[in-house]
């Protein structure tokens, strides 16, 4: 009768209750015959496709762990995952035993980058468990995963005694000041000198990286760190000789900053076009402008162009077309636009429209997993339904299948990380399909984007757009520089945020909370910089302080060609054209009464 009772109770909507309306009285009435009243419990895991799921889910109301053990390793399927995680967690196994399924759930499990924060949790507990059962290697691995938790480094320090292997396993994890400190002294110049010259102690580095040097003299990270760290103690005329004896590329490299720092202009650009690397190149052309020296600055970045770069070969195009036009050389500004690659922002502003495809050729289909996630949401295990349909989305090989359970995915059962990511692989493949763009660039989130961006009055596509770009529509993404969530904010933001919302600051990783905090900047920012969307995209990214002084400042002027040079981080070049072409394709995509960015800002001649 227990289990009847704990059946019925954790899983009441996975039975039919079925009662006959009873007719209304007047009252006073005299009593009339009741019709029958029949309860009837259909249990849905009796028949399929739920039937596969009745094993796990008799197991795991039974407490049956001999059940559970046979289904985590029956088939590499969710039923497995969510056996072997329930089993990994079971405090009445030995530790070892927990431990082996702690290791099926990191094999079954779908490995996101973006998720590091889960993944480092995960592993904490992996290490746990490995420590408690004795296996002190496979602990050591798995707090060295956990790297930069507390907990991780308090561990490894009580379980390495090597104080060499303990040092390079924080160096390894960046932890550079807590790598010097386990060393405590002793030498270890691979280890010593790459650390000290990262936090900035360049004398003291370049004494670590002689003394590896010394020891292996044909080192070349050692040579590399003794030119460096001559470089940045501005001993000029030995890091120009290091250098020098280093050759290669990072030889002409740092010797072309030397030469660009002692005011020899030609003798920088020589090296940085001898080193052939396009951001060294991206570097000279730069020297070369600041000094007017236009064409030749239009030479390198037709260098760089014709390089195919996918980093600076858009950016190069695009600003040796506009210098030649300044010069009114038409030709080589013609030359100059069709290097500008086909679906890069730069291609919009020359009036090129986004090549997308339109219709669809992919057969219609309905894989099984759709059918199973589909029961498994009828009775409220969403949970479930989205693992399965995860899992089968990475064994699939098929176009169509793939499609069909992205769509369900996105449609039905509100996951939008793995489908986009296996859009994307799609469209990596060739394919060209307009139901796959609109899975890589889903609407995302809808009822709260929907309902924040009506509050805010701001565009839906600019915030998908925005989303994309920041986490990949993972909720619980966290960046290096701690920022969270589906728009990505600094604790420091979301806190000012709530100020000016005048409430306690909400959930970065409640979506509904990230969605909401993330609508209002934008908002703020177009208030900001009067509506312009290249200003708010870009100070999304790098701070309205920043982005409004260099916009205004004497060295851009209010030129957007200007400004699409001279901010001064890669990354916030690369944001503002990624955001940017995400907002041009979700409008062809969806439409908008925005219109579109293709040839908003073109030139009148080629």
């Amino acid at each position: 009768m227990r289990r009847s009772v704990l059946a019925f109770s954790l899983l009441a909507a996975a039975t039919t209750l079925v009662v006959l309306a009873l007719p209304a009285l007047p009252l006073g009435a005299p009593p009339v015959p009741q019709p029958e009243v029949r309860i009837v419990l259909a249990d849905p895991y009796a028949t399929p496709p739920l039937d596969a799921y009745a094993p796990l889910r008799d197991a795991l109301l039974d407490g049956d762990l001999e059940g559970l053990r046979a289904i985590a390793f029956a088939a590499d399927d969710y039923r497995a995952y969510r056996a072997a995680r329930h089993l990994a967690r079971a405090p009445e196994l030995d530790p070892a035993e927990r431990l082996s399924f702690f290791e099926r759930e990191l094999e079954l499990r779908v490995h996101d980058p973006l998720e590091g924060a889960k993944r480092r949790a995960l592993m904490l507990d992996v290490a746990a468990v490995a420590e408690a059962a004795g296996d002190t290697e496979r602990a050591v691995s798995a707090y060295r995963e956990a790297l930069p938790e507390a907990a991780a480094i308090t561990a490894l320090a009580r379980l390495i005694d090597d104080p060499y292997r303990l040092a390079n396993a924080y160096f390894q994890a960046r932890q550079h000041r807590r790598a010097l400190e386990a060393l405590a002294g002793r030498a270890a110049p691979s280890i010593e000198g790459p650390a000290l010259r990262a936090i900035g102690e360049h004398e003291r580095a370049l004494e670590a990286f002689r003394r590896w040097l010394a020891e292996v003299p044909g080192s070349r990270g050692a040579a590399e760190g003794v030119a460096w760290s001559l470089f940045s103690l501005e001993r000029w005329n030995e890091a120009d000789a290091a250098f020098a004896t280093l050759g290669g590329s990072t030889g002409h490299h740092g010797r072309g900053l030397i030469a660009a720092r002692q005011g020899r202009i030609d003798d920088a650009v020589a090296h940085m076009r001898a080193s052939g690397v396009p951001s060294h190149l991206w570097l000279a052309s730069g020297w070369l402008e600041t000094r007017g020296r236009l064409r030749e600055a239009i030479d390198v970045y037709l260098v760089i162009a014709r390089g195919g770069d996918r980093t600076y070969a858009d950016d190069a195009a695009y600003r040796a077309h506009v210098l030649a036009r300044r010069l009114g050389d038409h030709d080589v500004a013609a030359a100059a636009a069709e290097l500008v690659p086909e679906g890069s922002y730069f291609a919009l502003l020359l009036g090129r429209p986004l090549p997308l495809p339109t219709g669809s050729t992919l057969e219609a289909r309905e894989p099984d997993a759709v059918a199973l996630a589909a029961a498994l949401a009828r009775v409220h295990d969403h949970e479930a339904a989205r693992g399965e349909l995860i899992l089968a989305l990475r064994a699939s090989d098929d176009p169509a299948e793939t499609v069909a359970l992205a769509e369900a995915l996105q449609g039905v059962h509100g996951e939008f990380r793995q489908s986009m990511r296996a859009a994307n692989a799609l469209i990596g493949q060739g394919v060209r399909d307009e139901r796959v763009w609109r899975l890589a660039w889903p609407q995302a989130y809808p009822e709260a984007v929907k309902r924040y961006t009506e509050a805010f009055a701001v565009e839906p596509a600019l915030v998908w757009s925005v989303m994309r770009q920041e986490s990949a529509f993972s909720s619980v993404a966290v960046s290096h520089a701690n920022a969270m969530g589906l728009m990505q904010v600094i604790p420091s933001t979301w806190n000012w945020l709530a100020e000016l919302q005048r409430e306690n600051p909400g959930d970065p990783f409640e979506p509904a909370d990230n969605v909401r905090y993330g609508v209002f900047y934008l908002r703020w920012l177009l208030d900001y910089f009067d509506g312009d969307l290249e200003l708010v995209v870009t100070a999304y990214n790098r701070g309205q302080g920043y982005i409004g002084r260099l916009f205004r400042g004497d060295l851009v002027q209010r030129d957007k060609d200007e400004l699409y040079r001279h901010i001064d981080a890669l990354e916030t070049r690369e944001y503002l054209q990624r955001v940017m072409v995400n907002l041009e394709t979700y409008r062809a995509l969806y439409g908008s009464e925005y219109g579109s960015l293709a040839g908003a800002r073109a030139h009148d001649d080629p």
